[in-house]
């Protein structure tokens, strides 16, 4: 019994810091969103200067709880690659 309490209380932290990350995505987009819809899409993304694609993608990494400047390949840093990601939905 206290096995399974102790089961569903981990499985509800884990669920409530899912929840604070993906509010943490909204509020990158509404601050970021240049249209007033309250997110990114690709009539922002056109809009955007490439600074601010680059601090996006960044501010992006950070709201998922990863460091945008951490290598990952070679070279490549988690908010290069996401930058990649996104310009290839994108553009």
């Amino acid at each position: 019994m206290i096995k399974r309490l102790f089961c569903i209380a981990i499985l509800m932290s884990a669920l409530c810091a899912t929840s604070a990350r993906a509010a943490g995505g909204l509020s990158v987009d509404a601050k970021f969103d240049l249209t007033g819809d309250g997110i990114v899409d690709a009539s922002d993304w056109a809009r955007m200067t490439e600074d601010a694609r680059r601090a996006y993608a960044d501010a992006s990494v950070k709201a998922l709880g990863e460091d945008p400047d951490a290598r990952i390949e070679g070279e490549t840093t988690r908010g290069q690659r996401y930058l990649q990601g996104l310009r290839k939905v994108y553009e």
